[in-house]
């Protein structure tokens, strides 16, 4: 099973409950239509920027968005996202897990780690998935979106 596989249904669901369609979505977003409608269709996941904007427009749990809840936490107050490379840092450290036992656990190439650790990359929601997975932590907290 792919492990975006939750993520078009979530996105529905939010989007029937904020009474939003492609169109406006896409424009919100600064995207076409047709993306919106792969990601719905479970054709492409969106980048990190998108997925950000994403979960900030619904204001939900990123885990939400990605299957890993079972409801958005509309309630929740969710902090700004830092700059990714500093909080993927700090969130390393609280974790107490290294770079190479991240690597070595997740399957994630060395070259990934170092493009995001010196802010030169993000990653996709996939790896976030997995990277959280293995710091037992969730992709909200990953994010730097709550404590």
């Amino acid at each position: 099973m792919d492990i975006l596989s939750k993520l078009p249904e979530q996105l529905k669901e939010l989007m029937l409950d904020k009474g939003v369609n492609v169109k406006s979505l896409a424009e919100t977003l600064g995207v076409g239509k047709n993306t919106i409608t792969r990601y719905l269709q479970g054709a492409s996941a969106p980048n990190f920027e998108i997925f950000v904007k994403l979960i900030e427009y619904f204001h939900c749990s990123a885990d939400f968005l990605l299957g890993e809840e079972e409801q958005p936490c509309y309630e929740k107050n969710f902090l700004p996202v830092p700059p990714f490379a500093e909080q993927f840092r700090k969130a390393m450290t609280e974790c107490k897990i290294t770079q190479y036992a991240l690597q070595k656990k997740t399957g994630i190439s060395w070259n990934n780690f170092h493009k995001w650790l010196n802010g030169k990359n993000k990653p996709y929601p996939d790896s976030l998935m997995k990277i959280a997975a293995t710091m037992e932590c969730s992709v909200d907290f990953l994010l730097g979106r709550i404590k």
